[in-house]
This record gives structure tokens, C-alpha cells and sequence, in this order.
């Protein structure tokens, strides 16, 4: 019996020994006797779990190296960011003084502007009062005693009265200038060329004997404050009839034309003109230029002006004496 154990556990190991080798010739070459290649060699073993850790170790260290640059890049930045807003902070700081100052400066100019314009006001209130009085009084005796008059005590009266509304239409035109500083600066498109005509026709109305032509092509339009824009026309117009309007021949025109991209308006006449040497005082309240004999206040023109430079335009005019002249003006 233990015979037969013997032969059986000799063949099973031969048979394991004829397996082994087997597998050592495969592991080798498994149509011969010859090496594997490194890289499959490589890929039937195994790489050792220590050698793979390290590497990823390794990997992730200098993943964090990249993220500290990266880290310390941005702190830099940080700092810079920073150091220009505590700069700026620090400009605040310095500028926030003057700034309340001049607020406050502003805030008491607002103040005096509306005092003074109540001022403007009352004045103008109690000054026609009395005016009012006078020229009523001296015209009711130039009714009631016009037969007991002679003709210079009539003539006196006639002064007194025409004195009284002089006064009246020059305070009207101060309140006019002072006015158009607070006057809001609406824009809408009117059409300029209407605005004129009926600008046109007051004039004729006050002054039906005048002999005056006007050349007012259609379609001229604005893009402004049309109470504004009328009183700039009421002034220039005006400026241009009365001047004009002892001629014959006179013709006023209102055109439009284009220079340097913008749109300049004009209104010329053939008037007796003016030197361009005394062109500086046209603009400016209460002065008049040498040799002019029309009558007005002296305030018209500056009045046009300071409605133009409202908008951010300007005016200027264009003369020769005995040639006419020619008053633009751009509304930006």
C-alpha cells in the first residue's frame, strides 16, 4: 500500500515539474528558447505598490510647488491692488474738503441767485408802479386839457409819457436777462422758419409804415428751447428791422448753412452795417457801437449771447459799413 502512494505522489511530481517548466519556457519565449521584450516583460510584472506611491508623492508635490507660485503671484497682485486703493483713499481724503467747501459755496451762490431774483422782482414791481402812475397821469391831461395846452407844454407831456414807457420796457428787459438763466433748457424740434414769420409779423404790426422784405425759405428746423430760441429771434430780427427799417429797400433773410460739421443758423440784412473794429461791443449790456442812432436798451444782443452760450453755441457777426451784416449763431 504505501508502495502505491509512493509511484502516485512521484508522478504527481513529475507531473508539476513538467508544469513549472512549461511556464518558465512561456515566461521566456513561447515558441523558443529566447528573452522577452523589456516593455512586455514589464507589463506582465507587476509594479511594487511602494514605487507607485512615491511616484504620486512626487506628482502631487509638484502640483502644490505650482499652486504656491501661483499663490504668491496672486498675493502681489494683492498687495498692488491694494496699495492703489489706500492711494486713492488717501486722494478721497484730500479732495473730500474742498469738495464740502465748495458745495457749500455753491449752495449759498444758489441761495443769493434766489434773492437776488426776488429782489429782481419787487424792484421791478415798485419802479412800475410809478411809472405806471405817471404816464397815466400825463396822458388823462393830454386828453382833458388838450385845448388848454399850448404845443410845447403837449410836447412835454408826450416826452413824459413816452420817458415813463421807455423805463418800463428797459426794466422788462432786465427781468428778460435775469430770467434766462433759470429758464430750463428743454429740446424739441419746432420749426424755426414759422418761428420767424410770426416774429416778423409783430415787428410789421408795431410798425406798419416800414417797407420791409423778408426772405424766409420753408423747413428751417431747431432742436432747443423754443421760448428761448423765440427770443433770440425776437432780438435778432428786431436788431435788423430797426436798423433797416428807414430804407426803402431793405430785406432781412433768414438762412441756415453748415460750417465745420455743425449747423449754423444767420440772419442778414442790407442795413447801414457796422466796423468790425467795434464788433466787440455788440454783445455786451448797455454798450452801443459809435454813429448808431436806433433806439433800444442796450440789452437784446447780450441777451441772444448768453441764451446761446446755454447751449454751447456761440454768436458772432460779420459787417461792412453801409454793406448790411450778417448775425450767426449754432445751437449745440
Amino acid at each position: 500500500m504505501y508502495l502505491g502512494i509512493e509511484k502516485r505522489a512521484r508522478a504527481a511530481g513529475s507531473v508539476r515539474d513538467a508544469s513549472m517548466e512549461k511556464c518558465r519556457t512561456q515566461l521566456v519565449d513561447p515558441v523558443g528558447p529566447r528573452s522577452l521584450p523589456a516593455g512586455r516583460l514589464a507589463a506582465l510584472v507587476p509594479e511594487p505598490a511602494a514605487s507607485r506611491s512615491l511616484d504620486e508623492t512626487r506628482r502631487l508635490f509638484r502640483e502644490l510647488q505650482v499652486q504656491k507660485v501661483e499663490l504668491q503671484r496672486q498675493e502681489v497682485e494683492l498687495r498692488l491692488a491694494w496699495a492703489e486703493v489706500a492711494g486713492a483713499l488717501e486722494k478721497y481724503r484730500e479732495l473730500e474738503l474742498p469738495y464740502r467747501e465748495l458745495a457749500a459755496h455753491a449752495a449759498g451762490l444758489e441761495q443769493s441767485n434766489r434773492d437776488l431774483e426776488a429782489f429782481n422782482y419787487s424792484v421791478a414791481h415798485e419802479l412800475c408802479l410809478p411809472l405806471t402812475t405817471i404816464s397815466g397821469f400825463s396822458e388823462v391831461l393830454r386828453t382833458i386839457c388838450k385845448d388848454q395846452l399850448s404845443e410845447e407844454s403837449r410836447g412835454y407831456l408826450q416826452g413824459m409819457h413816452d420817458g415813463t414807457l421807455r423805463m418800463k420796457g428797459l426794466i422788462a428787459s432786465l427781468l428778460s436777462f435775469s430770467r434766462v438763466a433759470r429758464v430750463e433748457l428743454l429740446r424739441e424740434n419746432f420749426d424755426l422758419s414759422e418761428m420767424a414769420r410770426d416774429a416778423a409779423e409783430v415787428l410789421r404790426l408795431r410798425q406798419p409804415e416800414s417797407r420791409i422784405t423778408l426772405h424766409i425759405p420753408d423747413g428751417i428746423m431747431a432742436h432747443a428751447n423754443p421760448e428761448l430760441c423765440r427770443i433770440v429771434l425776437d432780438n435778432l430780427i428786431g436788431n435788423a428791422w430797426k436798423h433797416a427799417h428807414s430804407q426803402s429797400d431793405t430785406v432781412i433773410e433768414l438762412g441756415m448753412t453748415e460750417l465745420a460739421g455743425k449747423t449754423v443758423y444767420f440772419i442778414c440784412d442790407n442795413g447801414p452795417g457796422f466796423d468790425m473794429a467795434e464788433a466787440g461791443k455788440l454783445f455786451t449790456a448797455f454798450q452801443r457801437i459809435p454813429g448808431q442812432t436806433a433806439q433800444g436798451y442796450g440789452i437784446g444782443l447780450s441777451l441772444v449771447k448768453r441764451i446761446v452760450q446755454r447751449y454751447g453755441g456761440r454768436v458772432w457777426a460779420q459787417s461792412s459799413p453801409g454793406e448790411g451784416a450778417t448775425f450767426f449763431f449754432t445751437l449745440e
